[in-house]
This record gives C-alpha cells, sequence and structure tokens, in this order.
C-alpha cells in the first residue's frame, strides 16, 4: 500500500463545527472517478439521505444507504482490542451488514462513522469493504485526531466537489486517529491520500 502525506493548510483554513459546504478534495477523486462509468453500487454508511442518493443516482449509480452505528449498537461480537483472527475480520460482522456479492461495489462513503466503532468493530467493517469493493473501487473516511466525545456529522453532498457536515444527534465517545492508524486500518488496501481540512478533520481517499 502507498500513502500519500496530509497536504497542510494554515491555521485560518482550519476551524470547528459547521459553516455550510465547503470543498472537499477526497469527494472530487470520488466523482471523477464515478463519473467515469455508469451502472456501479455506492454505498453510504451515514444512513439515507435524499442528497447523496440524488448525488449517485444522478451519475448513473445505484446508491445503498445504511447507518451503520445503528446496525452495530449493542453488537457483541466485537472485541474491544481488535483481537479478531485476520482472515475472519470480514464474516465476524452481524448477519445482514453489507452483505454484497465480493466485488460488487465501486464506492464506499463511510463518513465519519469508522471512528465511533470498537476497534475490533471498525476492522471487521473495513475487511468487509474490503471484500465488497472492486478492484479499483474508492472509499471516503473522515477522522478526527483527537480523542474525545462528539456528535456524528450527518454528511450531505451538494455538489461533485462539495460536502455539507453537520452534527446529527447526542455526542458520543470516538477514538481519535493519527496518520499511523489509519495507514493500519486501510493496510490492506492499495493506496490512500490523506487530506486535512478547515475542520480539522482528516479526509482519507483509499483505493482498493
Amino acid at each position: 500500500m502507498s500513502a500519500t502525506p496530509l497536504p497542510r493548510f494554515s491555521a485560518d483554513k482550519r476551524g470547528g463545527g459547521s459553516s455550510g459546504a465547503r470543498k472537499s478534495y477526497a469527494l472530487e477523486q470520488v466523482t471523477e472517478y464515478l463519473g467515469s462509468f455508469e451502472c456501479g453500487q455506492v454505498v453510504d454508511l451515514g444512513g439515507a439521505c435524499q442528497s447523496n442518493i440524488d448525488y449517485a443516482t444522478g451519475m448513473g449509480h445505484r446508491l445503498y444507504a445504511e447507518d451503520v452505528l445503528l446496525t452495530l449498537a449493542g453488537w457483541q461480537g466485537a472485541p474491544q482490542d481488535g483481537a479478531f483472527p485476520a482472515d475472519r475480520e470480514a464474516e465476524s460482522l452481524p448477519s445482514g451488514c453489507l452483505e454484497f456479492p465480493r466485488g460488487s461495489v465501486h464506492a464506499a462513503l463511510c463518513w465519519d462513522r469508522l471512528q465511533f466503532l470498537s476497534e475490533g468493530a471498525a476492522s471487521a467493517l473495513v475487511a468487509r469493504l474490503h471484500r465488497i469493493l472492486v478492484p479499483g473501487g474508492v472509499l471516503l473516511a473522515l477522522f478526527n485526531p483527537d480523542q474525545g466525545a462528539r456528535a456524528p456529522f450527518a454528511c450531505r453532498v451538494t455538489g461533485g466537489n462539495q460536502l455539507q457536515l453537520d452534527p446529527s444527534g447526542a455526542a458520543r465517545p470516538y477514538r481519535g486517529h493519527s496518520t499511523r492508524s489509519i495507514e493500519k486500518l486501510f493496510h490492506a488496501f492499495e493506496s490512500l491520500k490523506f487530506y486535512l481540512t478547515r475542520e480539522n478533520l482528516q479526509e482519507v481517499i483509499v483505493r482498493r
């Protein structure tokens, strides 16, 4: 796997909270990829959102939406220390969670959901995504480098490279991720790139 370092923006480009739609370099890459063909499959792990449905279907693709935080809430199968056998992670998820055929999904919009899962659950979910993505397929994820608590984002695509992030629901604990921990999480993928946003989030675009 190859990794591209984080572009660094000046402090006045960063901040916290929602400030309307803003440019997303990672989403721009997803859009460029999805615009090169039709009849693909996109999965959105943040739940159903009409603007995201319009985004995918407007380019001729199908979109499947599932809020994985609800799907995995109370799931007892995930060890807290990420101790699943490496070759069994994908099979460890509860029945019905992203059960697509191998190599049938072209893009996965994970948003910030992975950081709200235990290490074991996040590893199992990433293993499942690796299995269902086509070779060359893309995955977009957001990570906060700091440990703490916050509400997950409702992530709305408002244009081919425009993304709006609004806190949704109650605050909950999340795991902070360093660049190294993100590389470890996606070690089975071909490549990843990092972008540091004005919200001080790490945007990650990963290729299968």
